[in-house]
């Protein structure tokens, strides 16, 4: 007669915890590690289908478009609604994008952004499940966009929500930081703040990096997105290194 060799109960259990002890440890590095991929291809999707709505709206409207919708009667830019519905017909909007969470800012060292070049929050919903808005101030035509929709986290600018405009030649571009100021600069500019002229200090710079803590960074961050550059250390990617 020949005995087989089996595992007894206690050896599976063990088995069976050693497993999900392994698993535990590796499956968050590996969720992880798939979401700033996933978060690259729908902002390679993203300013794609921007450019093309942005050429398309050209294309009838004529050339130079940033000029004939920027013209400001008193307070208002008059013909703000007109190309801002103009690029919404092209993008497919199907609603309103509402936040139920806090949107962060990129460093993530505030929940109370600010954004006076284009708002924080991405309010139309299109098809795709992206939520985007067009607003005229400042004598541009800006342009944010949440990859993955109000719903989705993180909700953070310059992980999903991103801003661009549109140049003098018609062309669409990504934000990109001028300067990164200290936390000294910060505060000394916080003097030009009012009501007036919004809140100069929180987007000074339009910044983009882990050591601002300014209210709107991230603003400038959809140029280094695009090149897939870390904004703080150019030897390394942007997306793979998020703060």
């Amino acid at each position: 007669m020949i005995l087989k060799k089996a595992f007894t109960l206690a050896e599976v259990l063990v088995t069976i915890g050693i497993l999900g002890v392994v698993a535990a440890i590796t499956m968050p590095t590996l969720v992880g590690g798939t979401k700033p991929k996933e978060l690259e291809a729908q902002f390679k999707q993203a300013h794609s289908m921007l450019s093309q709505a942005v050429i398309s709206v050209v294309n009838e409207k004529g050339i130079g478009i940033r000029k004939m919708y920027t013209i400001r009667t008193g307070n208002s830019y008059t013909r703000s609604t007109e190309i801002a519905n103009a690029i919404y017909d092209k993008l497919k909007v199907v609603g309103e994008c509402e936040y139920s969470t806090p949107v962060r800012n990129y460093s993530k060292t505030t929940s109370d952004v600010f954004i006076d070049r284009g708002t924080a929050y991405p309010n139309r919903l299109l098809a795709n499940g992206m939520c985007f808005n067009v607003q005229v101030n400042a004598g541009m035509i800006n342009l944010s966009i949440d990859l993955n929709g109000a719903k989705k986290l993180p909700n953070v600018l310059g992980h999903d929500i991103f801003f661009f405009y549109i140049d003098d030649n018609d062309t669409l571009q990504p934000k990109k930081m001028s300067e990164l100021l200290s936390e000294d600069e910060v505060k000394d500019s916080e003097k030009y703040d009012s009501p007036g002229l919004g809140n100069v200090s929180s987007q000074s710079g339009d910044p983009c990096s882990k050591q601002s803590s300014q209210r709107g960074n991230g603003i400038g961050c959809a140029y280094y997105a695009l090149i897939n550059q870390n904004p703080d250390d150019s030897s390394k990617t942007y997306w793979d290194n998020l703060p």
